[in-house]
């Protein structure tokens, strides 16, 4: 299990991601004790950061590029600087200030190679990604009627309860259904899975 690094100079931020973290965690006090990691172990640790006046996206963008599992914490999170920060490789993007129940979903996220985006950044990733471009159906042959059905909704960008609604079943069994397309095509996440059929070939 990757040990998590937690900068974040928000006092109060900072003892509530205390509080949720496990004994793997350790407090980072300043960026210069990043700069000391060696590359070759960056690829070892989960980085939490908090954007400020003194880490400005580009430094988070260029810790993710050597190699660090950045999770980006932002006061004020907008779709267009959690795009930014995807795209340049960052495994997940929340509010500094995410209540302890998000933090635990968040790092369980994370810890299991999974990319973590707030629903509306996921939204807009979404609507981005299909907007240009219609998917190869073969990912079809793949699936049972319901599984394609529940797949489609994820391509318009509906969430597990929107999905319920639309099919007449329980949001228990969208996540069923989920976790089996999730298996089939071989991903781990909604994010991947749309990268994926969009790709298909």
């Amino acid at each position: 299990m990757k040990p998590l690094l937690l900068f974040i100079q928000d006092e109060n931020a900072c003892k509530n991601w205390l509080s949720v973290c496990t004994n793997d965690c350790s407090l980072i006090e300043n960026l210069q004790q990043l700069a000391d990691i060696k590359d070759e172990q960056c690829k070892h640790y989960l980085l939490f950061i908090q954007i400020n006046d003194s880490v400005t996206v580009n430094s988070i963008i260029s810790l993710a590029q050597k190699g660090f599992g950045v999770v980006a914490l932002s006061n004020t999170p907008n779709d267009a600087e959690g795009i930014k920060l995807f795209q340049n490789g960052i495994r997940g993007y929340a509010n500094t200030f995410a209540a302890k129940p998000r933090i635990e979903q968040i790092i369980s996220t994370v810890k299991a190679d999974s990319v973590w985006l707030g629903p509306s950044i996921m939204q807009a990733m979404f609507t981005s990604l299909m907007r240009n471009q219609l998917p190869n159906d073969g990912w079809k042959e793949l699936l049972t009627d319901r599984e394609i059905e529940t797949t489609d909704l994820v391509l318009e960008t509906k969430s597990n309860r929107q999905i319920a609604e639309a099919l007449g079943i329980t949001e228990r069994t969208v996540k069923a259904h989920l976790r089996n397309v999730f298996e089939k095509l071989e991903v781990t996440d909604r994010l991947s899975l749309v990268l994926k059929i969009k790709n298909w070939s």
